[in-house]
């Protein structure tokens, strides 16, 4: 990615909070990855496995820790925290343009709206009555805006995202093109072999500073509102379930299932696949490893998996058939327990 207006290092270290070493003056006017960054470009080190590329990188400069810059052949920017001073710096090549502020000729509104005069309202976009919309919102062309709705200044949605009915969202979040946040939960009541609706009246609360990934869902609440705190970030494909509550600065990863009135705490951190079954809690400081399932409440900080790795086809073939002796031989396995315990104890 490059920029028209070339950066010193010296200016690049400023903004990103880095110290240099090397030439200062070195321009910079792009950002690349390692092994195909070209003169002009910044590159980074984030992880161990990309040290290989800096002996024959064509990178002007490069990110790196401490640990890296000894051995860096090129000028450096040293930072304690690389991967942050890395999203610092791609920051200054983001093209985002902005829109047209106003609302669209094509925009339906319904009554008694607030929307500020610094929002942006995208081509056929439809606005339910009684909705807020804060200052510098961005509402991409074709989304959907319940009754009673509320988006915090700074908020952007992308093109085609939905929200129902009595959903509020705070300051400087972003949600993706096809997320539905406030959708009916998946509750129903079984009468004689036939499922009854259960209405759900609660609502969707989104704190400042979150991201919605694209084509992800959040249930509204059935009596009360879904809660996801401040700072969380949600990816693609995740569905988060009725009555739920995520707290501040969780991170869960794509095609997650978070199944209704599960409670996760603050600083989760949740990996891609993995389920968590409903009404269970989730301490703080969690980290869930990918593709696991969560079928008990966890009250301990800490690192959790389960499941499999994937293996050679037939060496799982070999484990699968034996899960089914697994029972019996812990049954033998506790008798020839017992019968050594009882030697032991004669032997005494």
């Amino acid at each position: 990615m490059k920029q028209s207006e070339p950066k010193t290092l010296d200016a690049l270290a400023a903004l990103i909070g880095a110290r240099i070493q090397g030439d200062p003056s070195c321009l910079i006017d792009g950002i690349a990855p390692l092994e195909s960054a070209k003169p002009g470009d910044l590159s980074f080190v984030t992880h161990k496995q990309y040290r290989k590329y800096l002996a024959t990188s064509q990178a002007s400069a490069v990110i790196v820790g401490s640990e890296d810059a000894k051995d860096c052949p090129i000028p450096a920017l040293i930072s304690d925290n690389p991967r942050l001073s890395l999203a610092k710096a791609a920051k200054l090549f983001e093209k985002n343009p902005m829109p047209a502020k106003g609302i669209h000729a094509t925009a339906v509104v319904g009554q008694g709206c607030e929307i500020s005069a610094s929002a942006s309202i995208g081509a056929y976009s439809v606005i339910g009555d009684n909705v807020q919309i804060g200052e510098n919102v961005i509402m991409g062309s074709h989304c959907s805006i319940g009754h009673d709705c509320s988006l915090g200044s700074q908020t952007v949605l992308k093109p085609h995202v939905t929200l129902y009915d009595n959903v509020r969202v705070g300051a400087h979040c972003l949600i993706h093109s096809g997320a539905v946040v406030g959708s009916d939960g998946f509750g129903f009541a079984n009468q004689g072999g036939t499922w009854v609706k259960m209405p759900h009246l609660g609502g969707v609360v989104v704190g400042d500073q979150v991201e919605i990934g694209a084509n992800t869902t959040i249930d509204r609440g059935f009596l009360e509102d879904t809660i996801i705190g401040q700072n969380v970030i949600i990816d693609n494909l995740v569905q988060v379930g009725h009555n739920v509550v995520i707290g501040a600065r969780t991170a869960i990863a794509g095609c997650v299932a978070i199944a209704g009135s599960a409670i996760i705490g603050e600083g989760c951190l949740i990996g891609g696949g993995s389920s968590i079954a409903g009404h269970l809690k989730i301490a703080a400081g969690v980290h869930i490893t990918a593709t696991s399932g969560v079928n008990h409440s966890i009250s301990t900080p800490g690192i959790y998996s389960s499941g499999f790795p994937a293996k050679p086809a037939a060496i799982w073939r070999k484990n699968a058939a034996r899960f089914q002796f697994l029972d019996n031989m812990a049954k033998r396995l506790r008798v020839l327990e017992n019968i050594m315990r009882s030697r032991l104890q004669e032997d005494e």
